[in-house]
């Protein structure tokens, strides 16, 4: 006999139990459905019960190690008993994941006017105690939607070392929101960061009223994937959402251990170290000790990875050549043994030391392999300006950066200067969670995987436009990513009066010359300009753009010369406002004999049109957001530089 829950009736059971495809019982009708032999078999009995669901037990999905943080919305906009469906919703999840101390953790915490972490990765070690914490979270019922707020503390405080959270693993942030955040642009550049950071950001918007676009901008590409939408939150407990989501988890790939990937490492590897006044003598140990930790990995005692470091406040000091030592054990020893001075945090002083010093040939750098500088810091530089100058210098000598930050007194825009890519940033919240040794010697180990094109530009004659996108479609935050990776682009051309020029416009419902082609002859003061830009807002019209740079940017009257390669690189997030004309001017440019190049970002570009914008297929570049540009740096620079315009 089957049984309905809520029924006194009992069905008599006809049916093979192992092939029902489904039972519902619905309120008044009980429906049992058969699957036979290619045909389905009803059976309907009018009778009164209760809406119950019957199914099978949940599945434990995905025990692959991974630190999944839940944050949940607990703004005055979701009704006492939808919270109750989130939280229960919340509560499924986490029981069908193989929770434990050597795979999956969880933690949580909810957000309105303010944030609560209702508890930490190392607070629970099992699905039943993260259900049953869960389940006593308090609706907090604010009156703003603070996402910004918790997207920053997920990033600095829940997945800090302190708090359970484990290097070598898959971070994933699993949001749940049904409206828009009361701070957007902060919203976008706290996910940015964290992003940047390593951790993959998931958002489920529950209702009407949620901000599809901001979701989709915040979440890690692909949108499509790690976007979902629900249109209420009964809607919650279908079955999809946690299958989709613990597959999402389950597919997030693990580093391997940096032993492996530091083997037969040929590097020459450079610690830039801050020993400011900010930083007491304990915490500068701490330092030390991480770096001499790093050293453990790195394949020194055969030669094939070389180490040296500089210490930097007020003034620089050489601590080591990077010929100085070869076995692990002198290096650890001479780190530890490093005394802090004090000063003031010149951080500029220290990447253009790095540069012109401590990656020469006399001082022990070998050409052939790859140079690496790890830059740790506590605090904002002295001269951001010339920080920043440093920094565009360092790469474009090829020299791959990443910077480390600690505390909460570090100029973050900066930091992001100072680093190749932006996930070569660490952020941690002080120096007691400085436990990042394994992933930071992955990421030293692992990269850089393409190297920059300075043969291919040294020399180069060549008239460089930037077209640049800045309609409303573009946030602030990645409006200024764009502006970065183009400061950081032009420092890989050889710029002078007789090499390289570059020139810029910027387009949206008019166009903007922000300098032309023979405006500067230094790269430094392009750099300037291009970061000093603000972005206006407005529609996409591309053609007016095209227009401008072929009849007004390349024209000799503002630098454009007639012995050298022409060539035009695009920037834009979507279609143009009118394709028909955006085509027509853009053979007209070909026709011209320059080369364009088209960069189409975000989920909105239009792979047709920007087929139609380059001169070939090949000038067509992808990339998945602002926050991924840096990716296609080397290859884009190398691409401008080969062109030879007809």
């Amino acid at each position: 006999m089957l049984g309905c829950p809520g029924c006194n009736e009992l069905i008599e059971e006809q049916y093979n139990t192992e092939r029902m495809h489904e039972l519902v019982c619905k309120r008044n009708i009980l429906t049992v459905l058969k699957m036979g032999e290619g045909v389905y078999h009803w059976l309907t009995l009018v009778i009164s019960v209760n809406i119950v669901f019957v199914g099978p037990a949940p599945v434990q999905i995905c025990d692959k190690p991974a630190d999944i943080a839940f944050l949940i919305d607990s703004s005055s906009s979701i009704w006492i008993y939808d919270f109750e469906k989130q939280i229960k919703f919340v509560q499924e999840l986490v029981k069908r994941f193989n929770i434990g101390p050597d795979t999956i953790q969880v933690a949580a915490l909810t957000f309105s006017h303010n944030v609560v972490n209702e508890f930490h990765f190392n607070d629970v070690d099992s699905a039943q105690e993260a259900s049953d914490r869960i389940g006593r979270i308090v609706h907090e019922s604010g009156n703003y939607t603070f996402t910004h707020y918790a997207l920053d503390i997920m990033r600095t405080d829940i997945f800090s070392p302190s708090n359970g959270a484990r290097a070598g693993v898959a971070k994933i942030c699993i949001l749940l929101t049904d409206g828009q955040s009361s701070y957007p642009m902060e919203t976008l550049e706290k996910a940015g960061l964290a992003k940047a950071a390593g951790i993959t950001i998931l958002a489920i918007g529950i209702g009407d009223t949620v901000d599809e676009q901001e979701l989709r901008t915040v979440v890690s590409p692909p949108a499509d994937q790690n976007y979902f939408h629900s249109s209420t939150f009964d809607r919650l407990k279908e079955k999809r959402f946690p299958e989709l989501i613990g597959q999402i988890a389950c597919d997030e790939p693990e580093d391997q251990p940096p032993a492996e990937v530091c083997q037969g490492k040929n590097a020459d590897i450079l610690f830039v170290v801050d020993m400011s006044s900010s930083i007491r003598v304990k915490h500068f140990k701490e330092v030390l000790e991480l770096l001499a930790d790093l050293v453990r990995y790195f394949d020194t005692n055969s030669g094939k990875t070389r180490v040296g470091m500089v210490t930097f406040s007020t003034a620089t000091e050489v601590q080591f050549y990077l010929d100085k030592y070869r076995s692990k054990e002198d290096i650890r020893e001479a780190i530890l043994s490093t005394q802090s001075h004090g000063g003031l945090t010149n951080t500029h002083l220290a990447l253009q030391r790095a540069r012109y010093e401590m990656f020469s040939m006399k001082h022990g750098s070998r050409r052939g392999v790859d140079h690496i500088c790890i830059v740790i810091t506590d605090g904002a530089s002295q001269h951001t300006e010339m920080t920043i100058i440093e920094s565009n210098s360092i790469h474009k000598a090829g020299i791959v950066v990443f910077a480390i930050s600690v505390g909460h007194d570090v100029d973050v825009e900066e930091l992001h200067h100072i680093a190749s890519k932006p996930e070569y940033v660490f952020e941690v919240n002080g120096y007691g969670a400085l436990n990042i040794t394994n992933i930071l010697a992955n990421k030293t180990c692992k990269e850089p995987e393409d190297q920059p094109p300075a043969e291919d530009c040294r020399g180069k004659r060549e008239d460089v436009v930037f077209i640049v996108d800045m309609s409303n479609s573009i946030w602030v935050v990645y409006f200024q990513e764009q502006l970065k990776f183009l400061s950081d682009l032009v420092g890989f051309f050889d710029i002078n009066d007789d090499n390289a020029r570059v020139g810029l416009l910027t387009f949206s419902t008019d166009t903007r010359v922000h300098f032309y082609l023979n405006t500067y002859n230094v790269q430094d003061e392009i750099s300037k300009a291009i970061l000093a830009i603000k972005s206006e807002g407005g529609l996409t019209n591309t053609h007016l753009a095209l227009q401008k740079a072929l009849y007004e940017m390349m024209t000799p009257m503002h630098g454009s010369r007639s012995d050298v390669d022409h060539v035009i690189i695009v920037f834009t997030d979507g279609l143009s406002r009118v394709p028909r004309l955006t085509a027509r001017q853009a053979h007209k440019i070909h026709q011209a004999g320059v080369e364009v190049i088209a960069v189409g970002v975000g989920d909105r570009k239009n792979k047709a049109e920007l087929e139609k914008i380059a001169s070939r297929k090949e000038f067509v570049f992808e990339v998945s957001g602002y926050n991924t540009l840096q990716e296609i740096k080397h290859i884009l620079a190398r691409k401008t530089c080969e062109v030879t315009s007809g």
